[in-house]
């Protein structure tokens, strides 16, 4: 004689957790960018390879500050690079020397021979590598629109590990 089992039906309890996990899944989906570090700009701090995990909604909490890694579009590339100025803020008159390759992008006096303090149009960020050697940054491109702006970068897991025989510590 063949036994037969009843399958209970979902209770409403089980849709209900069912339901609010999909929505904290969609939640975590939608906030969250994981990214894979390409290039050695952001070396030492990033390595090639490694991935990042980025914050979308990062204007809710606070909006950037100096000295935040963010993940930025440039034209067609998705670089990850280091905020150096904010929007409004002046570029030290050392650091315009650096960015003289770039001023074109900036405001300018309308007299070309008066020395003039670079400053941050509105709606943009100044953005550089850490590599400052090899990164092709907003010395290069100029500022980036904060609408370009894909997230901040909340957290790394650590850099591969360099090739080579494992280290080993003395005794």
């Amino acid at each position: 004689m063949q036994e037969v089992r009843q399958v209970k039906a979902p209770s409403r309890r089980q849709w209900y957790v069912l339901l609010g996990f999909c929505v904290f899944a969609l939640a975590v989906f939608l906030s969250f960018r994981l990214t894979v570090v390409r290039g050695d700009s952001m070396v030492p701090t990033y390595r090639d390879g490694q991935m990042v995990l980025a914050f979308r909604l990062y204007r809710l909490l606070g909006g950037l500050k100096k000295g935040d890694v963010v993940i930025v579009r440039v034209d067609s590339d998705i670089l990850i690079k280091r905020v150096a100025y904010l929007p409004g803020e002046t570029l030290s008159p050392r650091a315009s020397l650096r960015f003289l390759s770039v001023r074109d992008y900036f405001d300018r006096p309308e007299n070309p021979q008066t020395p003039y303090q670079v400053k941050v149009p509105q709606g943009t960020i100044v953005v550089l590598g850490d590599n400052r050697r090899v990164s092709e940054d907003s010395r290069n491109f100029g500022p980036v629109r904060l609408a370009d702006v894909l997230g901040k970068v909340v957290n790394a897991p650590p850099a591969p590990s360099a090739p080579g025989p494992p280290q080993t510590r003395p005794l």
